[in-house]
């Protein structure tokens, strides 16, 4: 009888008194003990509270993954300035400037260096046929300022003319099988001479590195033209008077520091598309849908022990002595969830690395995400906590 209600006899093998001078400890322990004696409720409560957790991970992971996609090339260029096509929204869709107004930015106080950058959507020819679209990045290899990243193979001084760099992750949907294949892009030939990892684009065409002259030739743009330029200022200068200057300088283009073109890429993705709108959605509902999971789990946990609750009471237990028990047990029972739903979407982000979505978890997030589900811990025992105070005492002895 005793092993089969330890609640209880954990309370009787001692003096009530003696329980009440280490009210947190033994809280605890009649805690730990209420959880545990029925491990099929146990392990309902803690699978439930992790599928809400993995659910909400997963979506936020998704959700910050592709916000960061949308604008890596901004974020990996060492600029802290960018000259823009008037009206540019994003940093993958952008029209052209004058080739000419590159000199104009190099005679603004505080400027050090510019860079033309050249950003293109253009036709990549499949060796089966086929047609993809990809996204054509034209740089100075010599300057720098930005450069593919995660090499595999190949570095960035092996780009010249005619030679491109593409990501692995969509190699097999180019049909490009190793390294010095030639392909054709806009009816011109080039020949692959690298590769990165994880280097990932937001609409699905992937980025093709290459130097501006053999971008020129390949998305059509003529010499005089270019997409961005990339400024570089003095250290210590003051970029919001170096911005001013250049708008002056530069009226028929926008100037934008490069965390600020940055967030305007994300938010143009997030917000004002389609896909992007989507996304935001899923990630919204399954914020939504793993708290009211997490909630409902732990109040059912809780409310299905009235009569232990009950017990308690009726042996003189305090209603803040009570608070303290359901209270640790919707914390024991989320901790767990938490951990095991956390666990889960780190194996799955591992095994997605290797794939076209961008998954990422950061310590922030999960971080975040812990202190979200142990609130919603909190909050869903304070709701059982009415319910099972207004449950009268002496009906246990009923």
């Amino acid at each position: 009888m005793l092993r089969s209600s330890p609640t209880i006899a954990a309370i009787n093998s001692r003096p009530w008194k003696e329980w009440l001078g280490r009210p947190y400890s033994i809280a605890f322990r009649l805690a730990w003990r209420n959880i545990t004696r029925d491990q099929v409720r146990l392990v309902i409560a803690v699978v439930g509270v992790a599928f809400a957790v993995l659910l909400m991970t997963l979506q936020m992971g998704l959700l910050i993954g592709f916000a960061t996609t949308s604008s890596s090339l901004i974020d990996r260029a060492k600029a802290d300035l960018w000259i823009a096509p008037r009206g540019a929204k994003d940093v993958d869709q952008a029209g052209q400037i004058p080739e000419r107004q590159k000199f104009l930015a190099l005679g603004t106080q505080g400027v050090t260096s510019v860079e033309s950058l050249i950003v293109r959507f253009a036709v990549w020819k499949r060796p089966d046929g086929g047609a993809e679209s990809v996204i054509i990045v034209g740089i100075d290899p010599s300057a720098g300022v930005l450069q593919p990243w995660n090499f595999v193979a190949g570095t960035p001084a092996t780009i010249g003319l005619p030679e491109i760099v593409i990501d692995k992750l969509y190699s097999r949907k180019l049909g490009v099988t190793q390294i010095g294949q030639t392909v054709e892009i806009m009816g011109r030939r080039a020949r692959v001479v690298g590769f990165t990892s994880g280097i990932r684009t937001f609409t699905q065409s992937p980025y093709v590195f290459t130097s501006l002259s053999t971008a020129r030739t390949l998305s059509g743009v003529p010499d005089e033209w270019t997409t961005y330029f990339l400024v570089r200022a003095e250290r210590g200068a003051n970029l919001s008077r170096i911005r001013t200057a250049l708008q002056l300088a530069l009226p028929s283009t926008d100037v934008w520091t490069s965390k600020g073109f940055s967030w305007q890429t994300r938010v143009y993705w997030l917000l004002t598309t389609g896909a992007g709108s989507a996304l935001l959605l899923a990630a919204v509902l399954g914020l939504v849908v793993g708290l009211v999971i997490v909630s409902q789990t732990l109040y059912s946990a809780t409310v299905e022990r009235q009569e232990e609750y009950a017990t308690i009471r009726a042996m003189g237990a305090s209603d803040r002595y009570l608070k303290s028990i359901i209270l640790q047990q919707a914390l024991v029972s989320g901790a767990l969830g938490y951990i095991l739903g956390t666990a889960a979407a780190l194996v799955i982000a591992w095994i997605a690395q290797g794939g076209s979505a961008a998954l990422l978890l950061s310590y922030q997030l999960i971080l975040a995400l812990g202190v979200v589900t142990l609130t919603m811990c909190v909050a869903a025992s304070l709701l059982s906590i009415r319910k099972v105070l207004s449950v009268d005492a002496a009906s246990v002895f009923r």
